[in-house]
C-alpha cells in the first residue's frame, strides 16, 4: 500500500519556509534615523564617492570596509588626494571579510547597535550593483534596513556573472539560516 503524504502537512512546512525565504523583499522599510554609507574600499574611486555623500549628509556615518592591507592602501591614495577624513564617531573601519557576502554580513552585525534601524547606502561601481544590492537585501532588508545604492565610477567595469547573482543570494540567505557564509574564512581575511 503505498503511503500519502498529508497536503496539510506540506503546506504547513512550504508556507513558512517560502515565507521567510521572500521576507528581506516584502518587509516595512526600515524607519529609523539612522543613515549609514558603507564603502568596499579596494577602489579609491568609489571611497572618494562615499566621502562626498558622507560630507553631504550630516549625522550619517560612514563605514569604509576591507580588509587592513586594503584599508592603508585607500587611507595613502585619499591623503595624496587631501581627501582623508579624521579619525572620529562619524567613521568606522570594518576589517572582517574576504568578498561582498562576508563583507556585507559584517556589516549587518555591526548595525545590530542601531534601534531602530535606518537607511543603508552602499557604494560601489555600476556593474557590481546589482549583486551587491541582492545581497544587502537579504541580509540587511531582512532586519529592517532600508537598502539603496550610489554608483561610483570605478576601474572595474566587469559585469557580473547572474550565476554569481545567485550564488551570492544563496549564500545570504544560508548566513541567515545559520549565521555561516558557505565559505570557509582564510587566516589572512579575518
Amino acid at each position: 500500500m503505498a503511503r500519502h503524504r498529508s497536503p496539510v502537512l506540506l503546506t504547513l512546512l512550504i508556507v513558512p519556509a517560502l515565507g521567510w525565504s521572500v521576507w528581506p523583499w516584502i518587509c516595512p522599510a526600515g524607519q529609523g534615523e539612522h543613515d549609514v554609507i558603507a564603502v568596499f574600499v579596494e577602489d579609491p574611486w568609489r571611497s572618494q564617492t562615499a566621502l562626498r555623500l558622507w560630507r553631504e549628509r550630516p549625522g550619517s556615518v560612514l563605514v569604509f570596509q576591507g580588509r587592513d592591507s586594503s584599508q592603508r592602501v585607500n587611507d595613502d591614495q585619499l591623503a595624496r588626494r587631501g581627501l582623508l577624513p579624521e579619525d572620529g564617531p562619524g567613521l568606522v573601519r570594518l576589517t572582517p571579510g574576504c568578498d561582498t557576502v562576508e563583507q556585507i554580513t559584517a556589516l549587518s552585525g555591526w548595525l545590530r547597535r542601531f534601534k531602530p534601524p535606518g537607511q543603508v547606502t552602499l557604494v560601489t561601481g555600476e556593474a557590481h550593483m546589482g549583486r551587491t544590492l541582492a545581497i544587502a537585501r537579504i541580509t540587511l532588508a531582512s532586519r529592517g534596513w532600508t537598502v539603496q545604492g550610489e554608483v561610483a565610477p570605478t576601474g572595474d567595469n566587469r559585469w557580473e556573472q547572474p550565476w554569481r547573482t545567485l550564488r551570492d543570494q544563496l549564500r545570504s540567505q544560508l548566513w541567515r539560516a545559520t549565521g555561516w557564509s558557505g565559505r570557509p574564512t582564510p587566516a589572512h581575511c579575518t
